[in-house]
């Protein structure tokens, strides 16, 4: 228990790194959270800052959930009282995503954490990362919009998990399993106002990336 406390408090300090903010006050003298749609993560950033800015965002936050399950779950501090790994990985994932979500280094107003939880399911399962990159970079082809890439990647999780641990003729890990149908449900949550816009035909698209794109 003392492990699994030490690797939330750790992985949500990590998580809160206000990547987002800093790219707007360092960039243009602005808080970012103050334009646009108002969230700190990748796509906000993109739409204000550009790309460049966006994708170096992005990157930082991904690396934020990597770290977290690559580097915080193997801290051997109170090896008299080891936790499962799966327990580890859900808690790190949580945690870290919580702290972008409410970052206490600013102000608990972040982003949706979906780079950062990307970030931290491709370390704990690196082939899993690419399937998931494909349903995402195939939707945000056809849709146009990251609420829904991130909602029918997060409904594909758990049957890609299940795939690929039939490719490396693994058992699947129910703990896992169960988690990732619980990411899906967190997700859909969170990203359900947008969806709703999408769905309305008010949603703000990127048409640059879109294959087909709407009159």
């Amino acid at each position: 228990m003392l492990n699994l406390a030490l690797v939330a408090i750790a992985s949500y300090l990590l998580g809160s790194f206000p990547t987002g903010i800093l790219a707007g006050r360092l960039l243009r003298g602005i808080d970012i959270r103050d334009h646009g749609s108002g969230n700190t993560g990748a796509t906000n950033t993109f739409r204000v800052l550009g790309w460049r800015a966006g994708i170096l965002v992005a990157l930082v936050d991904i690396a934020k959930g990597y770290a977290a399950v690559a580097l915080l779950t193997q801290l051997k501090v109170f090896p008299s009282s080891p936790a499962p790994a799966s327990a580890l990985f859900i808690v790190a994932t949580l945690a870290a995503v919580l702290g972008h979500i409410y970052p206490v280094f600013a102000g608990f107003k972040g982003g949706k954490g979906f780079g950062t939880a990307a970030g931290a399911i491709s370390a704990a399962f690196p082939l899993l990362a690419p399937f998931c990159l494909a349903v995402f970079l195939l939707t945000l082809t056809l849709s146009g919009y990251v609420a829904v890439c991130a909602a029918l990647t997060a409904f594909s999780l758990p049957f890609l998990y299940l795939l690929v641990a039939r490719i490396e003729g693994l058992a699947a890990d129910p703990v896992i399993l169960g988690f990732f149908v619980f990411a899906f449900l967190l997700t859909l949550l969170g990203v359900r106002r947008k969806l709703g816009l999408y769905l309305a035909g008010k949603a703000e698209l990127f048409r640059k990336v879109m294959i087909f794109k709407p009159k």
